[in-house]
């Protein structure tokens, strides 16, 4: 008996990304995105809120036979903007892939499941201040069907 490795969680992270842009989210992988922020000088200029995704590596999951077969995934989505509405206007977009099913290139997803929501929060260790507001989203893959 061969067992198969556990499944890569970068094509989650993948779909992930491709779902909350089609959302209409701007999104960045571990930092800000190039479009996302300020547009110009802070506090004078427009501030085009983002998400940040700080993926996990995953867990595998299965039975005897197939100890990696599922792949338990996660993502922390943290939704900045100037405003606390604003994160929380990015937040509810994050939160409309709650339910849905991804696309993940050779596997078969369960729906999306929301793990963590934090209070929003202020950072007024920058000038001006921006607001945080830090959601984490898990979803299972396992084989796709033969």
């Amino acid at each position: 008996m061969s067992l198969l490795p556990a499944a890569p969680s970068r094509p989650h992270t993948d779909a992930l990304e491709a779902a909350l842009t089609g959302v209409g989210v701007l999104v960045g992988r571990g930092g800000r995105p190039d479009d996302g922020g300020w547009q110009g000088e802070p506090g004078r200029t427009a501030f085009t809120a983002y998400a940040v995704l700080y993926p996990g590596a995953g867990i595998p999951d299965g039975d005897l036979a197939d100890p990696s077969e599922y792949l338990d995934y996660r993502c922390q989505v943290t939704c900045v903007a100037a405003t606390s509405e604003g994160a929380e206007a990015v937040a509810d977009k994050v939160k409309t892939l709650v339910g849905r099913r991804l696309t993940v290139a050779g596997r078969s997803s369960y729906p999306v499941w929301l793990t963590l929501d934090r209070p929003a929060s202020r950072d007024d260790s920058v000038a001006p201040p921006v607001h945080y507001l830090v959601l984490e989203l898990a979803f299972r893959t396992g084989p796709a069907p033969a």
